[in-house]
């Protein structure tokens, strides 16, 4: 056990290093978590005195080591992922030779390091909640290494007066700084993240809508478009090999032009679209804006409703599918425009090969079922007509837990099993329109969105994941939803309405507060922790530098002589002020006790009798001393020394005899004071007669 260290400061310093490494989970390697629960194993054998500490070589040659096989497993990711395994690497070798209160200062520091990087990736209300634990669990160390003479209820007073203190500074300082935009590239995550995917098959939106993880959060400015009506695009698959659909070679081009920012398919700015398979057609006048706070998830993908145009920062694609410039790294806040119906014109042979393409044979029972309805007089539209009406009027089901289908995908769901999710109703229908020389794609993004209690703002999650049709009819593409026809609750009020069997929503999240909707308490906390974070997200993450001009502004009307300099120079000057303040601490002065306040009033005319008290000096001794100079009494003096003494040092005294022993020492130093101030008339009386 080290000595400088007590048992409490030891427990904090390992439930630190495990909060703050498990915190950075996310954007360590695999083996660097592994080293960390063996350093914090190694760190309780220590503290038990089950082994001893590293020595000095092997810890700069084990430090050697790990940085070499930390740059290597690590550095394709990018510096900052570099830098933050580094750091990581530094704090838990620090952590496994902690001897000396230096250590457990650097210590401390780096783990401040690392919840700011925390913040770096992890931006929401919660997060920065946990981040704020990690932070006062820092400072705990520090005050249990420092302030070992204070009891634990004095500890939490001294760091909740640092925080109270600490506050209004942080919130002027976030205030009036400007924004700077960040001096390092994210790093791609090479990771999977939740959210959806470039290639479908039944099944593997089902397994998406069990994650109840926010996707995003839109807040319109005119009206709220109608629930059935929220279709979220993100991407457009036209590439089907009998069990997946993907995208065409054109539409993966495009995206990759996307991530180097080059093409001239693109659209950035105008009005117009600009494709291979289209002619140029202009966009009807602005039907609606609404604001996006979407969550990191490391793509280009930005979802949007139909239809949209390419604004400063963003890319459209031939397929409507709108494109951020940069991955998404982080909450960030887009604001977009929508617009009417977009009127198009004749796709290009090479896309009209596309849009009809399947893969060579298979599915007898459905081209089967495809030739009869043609033999009844049926065109291709019509047939799709009774296509949807069957899976209205016969014993389809709308379920997240379908039977496994065989290798003929479609004939298995269209007999046989006649129960799954939304791409099984899409993967059919879209099969059977290209059966039928009718052009379609798959269009998968989201569905609905939860709207707040004061209808403020939608937040979609994952489980609102949704895949639908589109089919070129009279020159432009139209919307087809199959799952309408099965589960028209689902289109119109949400997932967990349109199941069957409500049971399997969320099922393998038994814990998850959006899984108990039906329970008021809880769904009032879901609603107000919901809100909480949308307004963390618009006025705290995405607090930049117009918002900040707009509330500074907005903080100065009504003062005719206060403008927006002044006002910077105010909070700056108020910021300053409270940091000195914080500095000096006017407010712990010494406070000199009643009997110290007497013997500084006896010293002030003892001083004047030419005897200053030596530095070491005892009350009793300096009085002793005083009394051989004849100025006063010395019996007077000697019972002031003792009474002082008795006073300072007697903790057993009532507060009635304190008060009474005061007393007696004040008439003391009167007496005293007087005799002096006696002698010394008498000896400038006699200076003065000579």
């Amino acid at each position: 056990m080290l000595e400088f260290l007590t048992r409490q400061s030891l427990s904090l310093i390992l439930l630190s290093y495990a909060l703050i490494m498990v915190l950075l989970t996310d954007q360590l390697h695999s083996v660097m978590i592994v080293f960390g629960i063996l350093c914090a194993l190694w760190r309780v054998a220590v503290f038990t005195g089950r082994v001893a500490l590293l020595n000095k070589l092997m810890t700069n040659i084990f430090t050697l080591i790990c940085s070499a096989l930390v740059i290597t497993l690590v550095y394709q990711q990018g510096m900052l992922s570099i830098l933050v395994h580094l750091v990581v690497l530094g704090f838990s070798l620090k952590f496994l030779e902690l001897k000396s209160v230096r250590d457990v200062h650097f210590f401390v520091n780096t783990g401040f390091v690392l919840v700011a990087l925390f913040l770096v990736f992890n931006q929401s209300m919660l997060m920065a909640g946990i981040a704020m634990v990690s932070t006062l669990l820092l400072l705990t160390i520090l005050l249990s290494l420092h302030g070992k003479a204070l009891a634990n209820y004095q500890q939490f007073k001294l760091l909740s007066k640092m925080v109270l203190l600490s506050v209004p500074l942080a919130v002027v300082l976030f205030i009036v700084l400007p924004r700077l935009p960040s001096m390092w590239k994210m790093p791609l995550q090479n990771k999977a993240t939740t959210g959806l995917s470039d290639s479908v098959s039944p099944g593997s939106i089902a397994e998406l809508s069990q994650s109840s993880e926010l996707a995003f959060r839109a807040s319109f400015d005119g009206k709220i478009p109608a629930a059935a009506t929220r279709y979220w695009r993100v991407l457009t698959l036209d590439q089907f090999d009998g069990k997946t659909w993907t995208q065409s070679s054109q539409l993966k081009y495009q995206e990759e032009q996307v991530k180097i920012g080059k093409g001239p398919i693109f659209n950035r700015g105008s009005l117009q679209y600009q494709s291979a398979s289209t002619r140029k057609q202009s966009v009807p006048a602005k039907e609606n804006s609404y604001q996006i706070i979407i969550e990191p998830h490391y793509k280009h993908y930005l979802p949007s409703l139909d239809f949209t145009k390419a604004t400063a920062g963003r890319i459209l694609l031939s397929d409507y599918s709108l494109r951020t410039l940069k991955p998404v790294f982080k909450r960030q806040a887009f604001s977009i425009d929508q617009f009417n119906q977009v009127e198009r014109s004749l796709l290009s042979p090479q896309s009209l090969k596309q849009f009809l393409q399947l893969p060579s044979g298979g599915n007898p029972k459905t081209k089967a079922w495809i030739a009869t309805q043609q033999a009844s007089g049926l065109d291709s539209y019509s047939i799709l007509e009774q296509l949807l009406a069957k899976f209205n009027q016969e014993n389809f089901r709308y379920t997240l837990q379908p039977a496994l289908l065989g290798e003929q995908q479609i004939d298995d769901f269209l007999f046989s099993s006649q129960a799954g999710f939304c791409v099984h109703y899409a993967s059919t229908y879209l099969y059977i329109a290209r059966a039928l020389n009718v052009p379609a794609r798959m269009v998968t993004g989201y569905l609905g969105g939860e709207l707040d209690s004061d209808s403020e703002f939608l937040s979609v999650r994952q489980y609102d994941a949704h895949a639908w049709v589109e089919i070129w009819k009279n020159q432009q593409w139209q919307r087809v939803d199959p799952t309408a026809y099965v589960a028209p609750e689902r289109v119109e009020q949400g997932i967990m309405q349109g199941l069957d069997d409500q049971s399997e929503f969320l099922s393998g999240q038994y814990l998850s507060i959006h899984r108990w909707q039906a329970n008021p308490f809880l769904n009032q906390l879901r609603n107000t922790f919901a809100k909480a974070d949308y307004l963390w997200a618009v006025w705290v993450i995405n607090y930049d530098n117009e918002k900040q001009f707009k509330l500074l502004q907005n903080l100065i009307k009504g003062v005719p002589w206060l403008n927006l300099s002044i006002l910077i120079l105010l909070l700056l000057l108020s910021a300053a002020s409270s940091l000195i303040l914080w500095v000096f601490k006017p407010w712990q002065s010494e406070k000199v006790s009643t009997e110290d306040r007497l013997f500084n009033k006896l010293y002030q005319k003892s001083t004047q009798q030419h005897l200053a008290r030596e530095k070491g000096q005892t009350i009793a001794d300096y009085c002793h001393a005083l009394s051989q100079l004849k100025a006063a009494e010395p019996q007077l003096l000697i019972d002031f020394a003792k009474l002082y003494n008795q006073i300072k040092f007697k903790p057993s005294l009532s507060a009635t005899q304190r008060k009474t022993l005061l007393a007696e020492l004040a008439e003391l130093q009167k007496k005293i004071n007087r005799q002096f101030r006696k002698s010394l008339d008498f000896h400038k009386n006699r200076n003065g007669s000579e």
